[in-house]
């Protein structure tokens, strides 16, 4: 009998990136859809120009379902299948293959079985709920995929939800070996601000424990900025077809170029948007937020936080802008997971072949 050393691992499924850290893999940030194969055609179908390279997955949830997941499938003329969602989020099938494609990505072996240990998180008004139990029983099985045309067995030993901003604070907190890192951060009453692609998290954080009463979720995103944005396009012209991944893609040009024929100006509307929707947000932190002077320190982190840190800047004038505010969330996870491991036992398991073939 032998011990199978854990990867710890460390998700933040958002509903624009999927953002994972593990002992096996140090940095994964993938948009939070992806494509089947079917579908996974090339921009260029002449065969000139570089080559689209993806990883290609099947679940035994979906045997003889073929997907791949990669940077380039955000701007592949394949049909995109997005994870993002709201209602019932940890229900749903893509959302599923998605984090189990996630869980095989983030270890670095090409096949084989493996013990996990997970942290990952759930928008702050979901802590506590059933939604929180949900993602643990989505987790917390024995997941056989294909990558590649190789097998991966995991079985998830252990997976711990927090409120999703917590993660910021917990990468500040300890250090990559899992020691604190910080003791200040360990002592102060911190106030973190996470805008999502879908959600805004607001959370405020005593001692590293949450404090229910401070805690909000905003239901209004950067997928707003997008989808308003894209509805602007459209209404200039119809045959622009613009959608929210649409915009995103060219969110940092000042035109929308539906094709080379068709060039539409954005960058008036697309401040306003982004204006509206800032001011959108801090005003919904006032209300719940009456008196930001109880905080040591207030935090701005999250896929948005760049985008709106200007406005959130006028706001609360100290305000921090976490670096790495796209990766921080996970990355705190997978440090929160190292101080559980050093406590937890792996039971013992013979090293005998788990592996389950999804082939007929």
């Amino acid at each position: 009998m032998a011990k199978k050393k854990l990867v710890i691992m460390g998700i933040d499924h958002g509903n624009g990136y999927f953002k994972g850290y593990s002992n096996k893999v140090k940095q994964l940030v993938l948009p939070s859809g992806f494509l089947t194969k079917e579908n996974s055609l090339r921009e260029d179908s002449t065969g000139e120009g570089e080559p689209v390279h993806y990883n290609e997955f099947e679940s035994i949830l979906y045997p003889g379902e073929r997907y791949v997941w990669g940077n380039e499938v955000n701007t592949a003329k394949g049909k995109f299948l997005s994870t993002y969602t709201t209602e019932d989020r940890y229900t749903q099938k893509y959302y599923k293959l998605l984090s189990q494609f996630g869980l095989a990505s983030l270890i670095k072996e090409e096949e084989g079985s493996f013990d996990v240990m997970l942290v990952t998180g759930c928008p702050s008004r979901q802590k506590g709920t059933i939604r929180e139990q949900e993602l643990i029983e989505l987790f917390k099985d024995r997941h056989v995929v294909l990558m590649n045309d190789k097998e991966k067995t995991i079985d998830v030993k252990e997976c711990k939800v927090l409120p999703q901003p917590l993660g910021s604070i917990l990468d500040l907190y300890i250090d990559e070996a899992g020691n604190v890192n910080r003791h200040d951060i360990g002592t102060s009453y911190i106030g973190i601000v996470d805008i999502g692609l879908g959600t805004t998290d607001c959370d405020g954080i005593d001692s590293l424990k949450a404090v229910p009463e401070d805690r909000h979720t905003i239901q209004v995103g950067v997928h707003e900025i997008y989808q308003r944005l894209a509805d602007y396009v459209n209404a200039i012209n119809p045959d622009a077809y613009a959608t929210p991944k649409t915009v995103e893609v060219q969110f940092n040009n000042d035109v929308y170029r539906a094709s080379k024929r068709l060039v539409i100006p954005i960058k008036e509307a697309k401040d306003r948007i982004v204006r509206e929707t800032a001011e959108y947000l801090i005003n919904e932190l006032q209300i719940r937020w009456q008196n930001r002077s109880k905080f040591d320190m207030i935090f701005l982190t999250g896929g948005g936080a760049q985008l709106m840190e200007p406005w959130f800047k006028e706001f609360v004038q100290d305000i921090h802008v976490l670096p790495d505010h796209q990766i921080s969330n996970a990355r705190g996870f997978f440090k929160f997971g190292l101080l559980l491991a050093k406590e937890y036992e792996v039971e013992e398991i013979a090293e005998t072949n788990l592996l389950l073939t999804t082939k007929g």
